[in-house]
């Protein structure tokens, strides 16, 4: 199993602007009864079934197919922009390395606006080289940001070619290390004046945003890339699991973790800011700089810290490591149902796939590096094929598990794998909880959407004359995103979720089962030598698993 640990580039802006305090509440919520559900179905299946995300939901009924299809969609739209922010990272990397990191003057640069916020003026010029809007390129391509682009792919490459032997073996330090790196940064930030302020906004609930469909919709969301939900990944690093080995457990002990991991990043994140807001006599608000939060008023503030190379290294290199474990968990769920499921690579060694996909994927990230990209990750890839979509997936995860495999036959599966029942907890989410409050909160996206057209913030720089006559200074200014780009959004959302619905009339069931999957009626005969299930007898899979020094080879 494999929990994201770097969440959406968006995430902690989305917190901020809906207040911290009143987002710890839905989130809770939400990872309780829709959280680690789906995440127990996902890690449940993969570990019964013994394929990727594609061949597991395939057994349960051919119509099911169109789920892994789409999870491998998202996923593949996840891992082509999500390795440009790790690519970020690693600019702030080589720059921490000088004594005096460039970020914390203005050195480099007479404009007078770098002087009132030297860390954004430096994201938005250096770093992003941001141009005017979402269709304008800017000056053309970074090729600095090419160059580090490079990098990362070559590292996800490496942790991910062998397959699930290079995957664990890296996983030990990128899931490792960040620990040892956020205890010193909560030490530190802890230490620093005003963290308390920062930690009060963090912990103090303002419950009449409670009210608003946008905190619990973002919650999900959250919850979603938290866990790593709907993008096949669980499924795929599920099935190399042990077919005894206890998967409630895991997922127990995966999801308190990953909870535990949110909480001591939030801490930290808001006493640093808490000392930002200390230094610069301004409020949380006006400190905290939506998404580019990391790349900004994280910086500012480390950058304020004695010792700032040092400081400013840990904290980069940490989040170089959760982005690369996070990357490298994606991809492997974008190489396992090609590769073990479709079978579209053929014969060919698996060290040559991956290296076509990580070249593919490299390329079509190019688009990411002239001055638009930073609006088209933030405001087209990051919130349209990865928002609604996993909601359908999760959606027809829960129906699939619930519905139509049957939860007695789940119950049954799960008693087989580790002996002991399914706990009832999970039957009621995944039968009637979990889906209902997963469709409402698609039907409240669909209404938002619609209601309210997307906005974005665009780079303008500031005025220097609002600087010398003491007004107030902006950088940005929101804008209505194009009608194009938000064409282009929905062509993602329907590239990620048709393939439910093509499955679904294609290789439709039955009345009669249709019928059995009301009444719960369906019959699977259950065990370890049997988990195809008597209803998908013509599917013909190969998969083979290694656990140690025994090789399994499945068919069916």
């Amino acid at each position: 199993s494999y929990p994201r640990l770097l969440n959406s580039p968006r995430s902690y802006s989305r917190t901020l602007l809906l207040s911290p305090g009143a987002f710890l509440i839905p989130y809770m919520i939400m990872l309780v009864l829709e959280g680690v559900p789906i995440m127990y179905v996902e890690m449940s299946i993969g570990q019964y079934f013994r394929g990727g995300s594609v061949v597991s939901w395939q057994r349960i009924h051919p119509s099911l197919k169109g789920i892994g299809l789409c999870s491998l969609v998202i996923s593949c739209f996840l891992c082509i922009y999500y390795v440009m922010v790790i690519a970020w990272i690693l600019y702030y990397i080589w720059v921490s390395l000088e004594t005096v990191p460039p970020y914390a003057g203005c050195d480099y640069t007479d404009d007078l606006c770098c002087t009132e916020d030297k860390t954004l003026y430096y994201w938005y010029t250096q770093v992003l080289k941001a141009s005017t809007g979402i269709g304008d390129f800017g000056d053309g391509v970074s090729w600095e940001l090419v160059a580090f682009l490079t990098i990362a792919w070559i590292v996800t490459y490496l942790c991910v070619f062998q397959g699930v032997k290079s995957t664990g073996k890296a996983a030990y330090f990128a899931a490792t290390f960040p620990y040892i790196c956020l205890f010193i940064l909560l030490i530190r930030g802890l230490t620093l004046p005003g963290a308390g302020e920062g930690l009060k906004a963090l912990f103090t609930p303002d419950f009449s945003k409670l009210l608003k469909p946008t905190v619990w919709i973002t919650a999900a969301t959250q919850i979603f890339f938290s866990l790593s939900l709907g993008f096949g990944a669980l499924v795929a690093f599920a099935s190399f699991m042990p077919y005894k080995n206890n998967i409630t457990r895991d997922t127990m002990v995966v999801a308190i973790i990953n909870s535990f991991t949110s909480i001591l990043a939030g801490v930290c994140i808001y006493s640093i800011l808490g000392f930002r807001s200390h230094e610069t006599g301004r409020s949380l608000d006006e400190v905290s700089y939506g998404a580019g939060l990391t790349f900004i008023a994280i910086t500012e503030a480390v950058s304020r810290m004695d010792g700032t190379p040092f400081f400013a290294f840990v904290f980069f290199f940490m989040l170089f490591n959760l982005g690369v474990s996070s990357q490298f968990g994606t991809l492997a769920g974008v190489v396992t149902p090609l590769y073990n499921d479709l079978k579209i690579f053929g014969k060919a060694r698996k060290e040559l796939c991956v290296a076509l996909l990580s070249v593919i994927f490299f390329g079509i990230g190019l688009i990411f590096t002239p001055g638009n990209g930073p609006y088209l990750i933030l405001d087209l890839f990051d919130n349209y094929p990865v928002t609604m979509p996993l909601l359908v997936v999760c959606i027809a995860e829960a129906i699939s598990v619930g519905w139509v495999f049957g939860i007695e036959n789940f119950d049954l599966a799960i008693r087989d794998m580790t002996g002991a029942p399914c706990p009832t907890y999970f039957k009621i989410c995944i039968k009637y909880i979990s889906p209902v409050l997963m469709i409402v909160l698609l039907a409240w996206t669909l209404v938002e959407s619609i209601m309210n057209p997307q906005q974005y913030d665009v780079f303008t720089n500031c005025n220097p004359d609002d600087i010398v006559t003491g007004r107030n200074v902006s950088f940005t200014k929101e804008e209505v995103l194009p009608v194009g780009a938000r064409v282009a959004g929905g062509f993602m959302v329907a590239l990620c979720t048709v393939p439910v619905a093509v499955y679904a009339c294609w290789k439709h069931m039955t009345l009669k089962e249709l019928k059995e999957c009301i009444k719960g009626t369906r019959q699977y005969t259950i065990g370890e030598t049997t988990r195809r299930g008597n209803e998908v007898s013509t599917v013909k899979v190969n998969y083979v698993a290694e656990y140690g020094k025994k090789t399994h080879s499945i068919s069916s």
